[in-house]
């Protein structure tokens, strides 16, 4: 196994950890953790692929999805939706 694999998987255990350590001190983050969560795994997973092709992809999608949503959260701020 790869260092480089094995330090990434520990980081994402332990910000999993965090964010289960938040929902349970504020339930109403709960949605936040999910997200988080999720979005950690998926990254994660990226580091475990073998193929270079899928890899890639993977890669741009999760970028652009990152990208929108930081639009997504600008444009609803802009609009009063988000204080």
């Amino acid at each position: 196994m790869s260092m480089l694999r094995l330090m990434i998987t520990a980081g994402a255990v332990f910000y999993v950890g965090v964010f289960l350590v938040q929902a349970a001190r504020n339930g109403s983050v709960i949605e936040q953790t999910v997200a988080g969560v999720i979005l950690l795994a998926v990254a994660t997973a990226l580091t475990w692929m073998r193929d270079e092709h899928t890899l890639k992809r993977s890669e741009m999608v999760l970028l652009w999805v990152m990208v929108l949503g930081f639009l997504a959260y600008a444009a609803a701020h802009a609009l009063g939706v988000i204080a």
